[in-house]
């Protein structure tokens, strides 16, 4: 599925970069600089221009373990994973300035059940698995390019291109392969008038996963595959693999509206709204289709920074309301007979249709404050706090079933750099404020291996944290000032006690590579 020569090439884009700075860059100042961005945290690539980073970037090598006993069914209790990425900020010439991201990833779950697919929360619900835990590959690509103009008068013109691959494929029997083609164009304009910015951004975003097929090693007359359609309901078939095919077509169109003052006194401000409409088909052989999936997004994001006396303070604020309604239909199969030819042509035509059979509802919101050190390239420090606030909301109608859950949030963060070392720390606890399941039929196969199982993950409260350190070593290739780093990081969770015992879940990972 890869093109490997691509991936290689893309790959090799971040060394060219290197002999560009001659200064050596460090992560403390890579982090300042990032702390500062504005429009690269949007849609908008007009506005790349107006940040006016220097010229940066990184590349490096992770190695990552996902394990512990808190987890949901079609998650999987552990994954290894291998990553390669890169990024880049460029002012490329006098008109341009770019901004490129590439990362390859390559791992393996193990443990994973009902699901095949790589989206099976709050979402389509009209996917497939197998109820046999198995191992899952994945490998998945993701490329971002974004390029903006200076000013053309009082406008700036930019264009953004983000495009992914995904593999997911399970090792046992029956055994499936999801393959994942993603793409979004997004072009934007900016008009400045003196200390305001009014930006645009439109975008058109396509996704497409498939499974073409499924195969078995051995044959096992007793074993099911399943096909959902909601919550509970998920009808499971012995043999039911055979000749399966289904697709999943999703039409995305947006647009970001954004309005941004930079006052003489130095502080700035960018507030966005953004609109987005989904539609997202799901076909099988011959057509065959269990129901059709749209989307509703609307979106807030406010970003506020003021330096005042060596220090700077950013103010983030982001909302989004997202509101999903899958139609259900039945479908018979229609065989019509050529005389001429004899050829038999096959489609399947729909009985019945229910209208927004199945409901999904998401709220998040986010608050984030940081206060940090004003003074580069010298040391970098800040410490901040943040309260995210989730709800969610699935609900399935005649017979009706509902699954709700809310949680709050709230963390503290502090980091820096001293030396050639840096240091990011984080902790926070979060809330469950809201769990509810009521099933129609909670006898259902689905219902007592996934989604009764799963409750404790939105029932238990839990504290969170974060660490890592990186050891910057400033080092010359070919008289090319830049810096080697090291970097080891863990994220841990622990609940409260469940039964007798307390949950946890836990990553760990080391990294090394180079930053410019």
């Amino acid at each position: 599925m890869m093109n490997k020569n691509l991936l290689i090439s893309l790959a090799l884009m971040a060394v060219p970069a290197v002999a560009q700075e001659q200064k050596p860059m460090d992560h403390g100042t890579y982090a300042h600089l990032d702390n500062e961005l504005l429009w690269h945290n949007t849609a908008n690539a007009a506005g790349l221009g107006l940040d006016k980073t220097p010229n940066r970037g990184l590349a490096g090598l992770d190695y990552s373990y996902t394990g512990g006993d808190f987890y949901r069914a079609q998650e999987g209790t552990s994954t290894h994973n291998l990553q390669f990425s890169t990024e880049s900020h460029q002012q490329i010439n006098n008109y341009l300035y770019g901004y490129g991201r590439f990362a390859f990833n390559n791992g393996r779950t193990k443990d994973r059940a009902w699901a095949d697919v790589m989206r099976p929360y709050n979402s389509n619900p009209y996917f497939s698995g197998s109820s046999v835990p198995g191992r899952y590959d994945h490998q998945d690509m993701e490329l971002t390019a974004a390029i903006g103009t200076s000013s053309f008068g009082k406008w700036h013109f930019g264009a953004r291109l983000d495009y992914a691959l995904g593999d997911l494929s399970r090792l046992r029997d029956p055994r499936s392969r999801a393959q994942l083609l993603d793409y979004k164009l997004t072009p934007s304009v900016v008009y400045q008038l003196d200390e305001h910015a009014i930006g645009l951004a439109g975008w058109y975003n396509r996704r497409k996963e498939k499974i073409n097929g499924l195969t078995t090693v051995q044959q096992d007359a007793t074993l099911k595959y399943y096909f959902m359609t909601g919550l509970e309901n998920a009808n499971g078939s012995t043999g039911g693999y055979s000749n399966f095919q289904r697709e999943w077509v999703n039409h995305d169109f947006g647009v970001e509206l954004s309005w941004g003052y930079a006052p003489m006194s130095g502080m700035k401000t960018l507030n966005s709204v953004t609109l987005q409409r989904g539609s997202e088909s799901v076909l099988g052989q011959y057509k065959y289709s269990p129901g059709h999936y749209y989307n509703y997004i609307y979106a807030f994001k406010s970003q506020t920074l003021i330096p005042n006396n060596g220090y700077t303070q950013r103010i983030d604020f982001k909302a989004r309301y997202e509101e999903g309604y899958a139609d259900e239909y039945r479908q018979q199969l229609v065989i019509t007979n050529d005389p001429q030819t004899g050829l038999n042509s096959y489609h399947y035509e729909t009985q019945l249709s229910f209208k927004k059979r199945y409901q999904v509802t998401v709220l998040d919101l986010g608050l984030h404050y940081r206060i940090s050190e004003h003074t580069v390239p010298l040391e970098w420090l800040y410490i901040g706090a943040m309260i995210d606030y989730k709800a969610v909301s699935n609900k399935y109608l005649l017979h009706t079933s509902e699954f709700q859950y809310e949680s709050v949030n709230p963390a503290f963060e502090i980091g820096g750099k001293l030396g050639r070392i840096s240091v990011n720390m984080t902790s926070g606890y979060s809330f469950s404020t809201r769990s509810k399941l009521a099933l129609a039929n909670s006898q259902t196969d689905y219902a007592k291996q996934v989604l009764l199982p799963d409750m404790k993950y939105y029932e238990l409260n839990y504290f969170f944290g974060h660490f890592d350190i990186i050891c910057d070593l400033p080092v010359n290739i070919k008289k090319t000032a830049t810096t080697l780093y090291a970097k080891a990081w863990c994220d841990s969770l622990e609940t409260k006690k469940y039964g007798s015992d307390k949950l946890r879940k836990y990553q760990v990972g080391v990294s090394l590579g180079v930053v410019y």
